[in-house]
């Protein structure tokens, strides 16, 4: 479970979030979503620990990611939009890097497990260089992972991925245990995996509620997201 309670972040003189307080719970995935801008990406960025924020608190299963980093980030996967990796490194050495970084141990057993979990067990031993986005997507997956985090967070996790890439996405989605947080442009993709979801606009809340319920009130989450604007 991530609480995040009345957070503010600035940038300069730009407020990314303003006093914002959510609650992720258990065995719920939740979307955020919103214009560019919104404050998703650097929503998800603050409770993985990565940046700095100027009020408020974030726990992660109860532990400050402040005062308590190391136990707090332990317990959080993350998966970026733009992920960074050495494209000389093939996926499996990669991977062993990141094992390595967290001190897993049986960590070939765990790759070996989710690269044909993901359909990419063949290519594990090409450099990353000449992998796809899609391929890509799977291995940054498998990074964030592979130490069983309860907490897993996803920054736009299907943009740019074939079809049949992004429905194996949504399947692993649907079938985890613990908490998962989406930040997504894609209405469709709240709809086939989110339980809640929250519409923001320039750092504050407009929307809020179970998916059933606002698709019922508004026809889709599309028609929810055109209804507050402004």
């Amino acid at each position: 479970m991530i609480v995040v309670e009345n957070l503010t972040k600035r940038y300069g003189k730009i407020v990314a979030l303003n006093n914002v307080s959510f609650t992720f719970g258990e065995k719920t995935v939740t979307a955020i979503t919103g214009e560019n801008g919104a404050g998703k990406t650097t929503l998800l960025k603050i409770c993985a620990g990565i940046i700095p924020f100027d009020q408020g608190n974030v726990t992660i299963d109860g532990f400050s990611i402040v005062k308590n980093s190391i136990s707090a980030r332990e317990r959080i996967g993350y998966l970026p939009e733009m992920p960074y990796m050495y494209d000389r490194l093939t996926g499996r050495e990669f991977l062993f890097y990141i094992a390595s970084l967290r001190k897993l141990e049986n960590a070939g057993e765990k790759i070996d497990e989710l690269s044909k979990l993901l359909g990419i067990s063949n290519f594990m031993d090409q450099e990353l260089g000449a992998y796809s986005k899609g391929m890509k997507q799977k291995i940054s997956l498998i990074s964030a992972i592979m130490h069983n985090p309860s907490n897993l967070l996803l920054d736009e996790p299907v943009w740019g991925l074939d079809p049949l890439t992004a429905k194996t996405l949504q399947k692993f989605i649907l079938d985890r245990q613990g908490t998962t947080i989406i930040a997504t442009h894609s209405p469709q993709l709240v709809e086939k995996v989110a339980n809640k979801v929250y519409f923001m606009m320039r750092g504050e809340i407009k929307l809020s509620g179970d998916v059933k319920d606002v698709i019922q009130k508004f026809g889709s989450i599309e028609g929810a997201y055109f209804s507050n604007q402004g």
